[in-house]
């Protein structure tokens, strides 16, 4: 059996392999970008995503090129977007600070989304 954050880590596995995945049933969308463009596309996806985090097009949008970077054995440029993504961690911060209910409701999701992830890991069939 895992252990937490190995449950985690494979949950959050399978979770970008589903998105690569969907990004392909798509028809890959942004396979035609040089390495250029796709990083500027990235990154401008990831500011839409934090600057409006309810948005589900960006959100889709910012997985779709994570596919592609993935698809492509590149590393995310994640230096690029520091700024956006501490504002997005003191968001989260804030959000357990004003509405701790809310966070544990969300938190306890997630915990049950993993361990879901981990008993169907378990039952599988072994090839």
């Amino acid at each position: 059996m895992m252990d937490l954050d190995e449950a985690t880590r494979a949950f959050i596995e399978n979770e970008k392999l589903g998105q690569t995945q969907d990004y392909l049933h798509r028809g890959r969308g942004f396979a035609g970008l040089d390495v250029g463009k796709l990083e500027q596309a990235w990154v401008a996806a990831f500011r839409d995503f934090a600057a409006d985090i309810g948005d589900d097009e960006d959100l889709v949008r910012m997985f779709d090129l994570e596919a592609e970077y993935r698809l492509r054995g590149l590393r995310l440029p994640a230096e690029l977007v520091v700024a956006e993504q501490e504002a997005l961690d003191r968001g989260m911060a804030e959000w357990l600070e004003t509405d701790p209910k809310s966070w544990d409701e969300m938190a306890d999701q997630v915990m049950d989304e993993i361990a879901v992830f981990t008993v169907d890991t378990a039952a599988a069939p072994k090839s």
